[in-house]
C-alpha cells in the first residue's frame, strides 16, 4: 500500500494531517533549540514537561472560543493510548487525562495524538473501532493547543517561525 492509499483508509483530510505533522514537529524542533531540551545517551529530546512548567501560569484556556472549544473537547473526549490487554493491542484513556486538567494533560493530550497517528495504530484495519470525525476534530483541536502554545514562548515562536532554517533543514 502506497501513502496516498495510506492516507485515505485513514479516513481523515490529508491536508489536516500533514498540516498536523509538520507543525507538532516544528513545535518539538523549537522547544529543542530553545532549550527546553532533555539529554539521554546524547540524544537530544523536547522537554515538554519543562516548557509546561515554565507556561503554566501564563496559558489561559478560555481566552479565545477556538480555544475554550479545544480544551472542553480535550478534556471531555482525551485521546485514548494503546495498550496491550489480554496479550492483544487495545486502546483506553490515560488515567493522567481525567483528573484536573491542565498545561501539562493539554501537552500529554497532544503528544498521545501525534504517538497515535505516527504509530498508526488509528487506522480501520487495526482493530480499533474507527471515527473518522473524532480523529479529525482531535487533530483539529489539538492543533489549535500547539499554536496557542506558540504564543505562550516568544522563543519557541522565534525558532518555529526562522525560514532560513527551515529552508535548511528542508533542502
Amino acid at each position: 500500500m502506497n501513502c496516498k492509499q495510506l492516507l485515505s483508509e485513514l479516513g481523515v483530510d490529508k491536508e489536516l494531517v500533514m498540516e498536523f505533522f509538520v507543525v507538532f514537529s516544528r513545535f518539538e524542533f523549537a522547544l529543542k533549540k530553545a532549550k527546553y531540551l532533555k539529554k539521554k545517551n546524547g540524544k537530544a529530546f523536547p522537554d515538554w514537561d519543562a516548557f509546561s512548567k515554565k507556561h503554566k501560569d501564563g496559558f489561559n484556556p478560555k481566552r479565545e472560543i477556538q480555544l475554550k472549544e479545544a480544551w472542553d473537547f480535550l478534556k471531555k473526549e482525551p485521546p485514548m493510548t494503546q495498550i496491550v490487554f489480554d496479550g492483544q493491542l487495545d486502546f483506553k484513556v490515560d488515567k493522567q487525562l481525567t483528573g484536573k486538567f491542565s498545561l501539562f494533560e493539554a501537552q500529554r493530550a497532544v503528544r498521545t495524538v501525534r504517538n497515535n497517528l505516527f504509530h498508526g495504530g488509528k487506522f480501520p484495519k487495526s482493530g480499533v473501532v474507527d471515527d473518522p470525525a473524532r480523529k479529525t476534530k482531535l487533530l483539529s483541536m489539538c492543533l489549535v493547543l500547539l499554536k496557542e502554545m506558540l504564543k505562550l514562548d516568544p522563543v519557541v515562536k522565534e525558532h518555529f517561525d526562522d525560514i532560513e532554517l527551515s529552508r535548511l533543514l528542508c533542502d
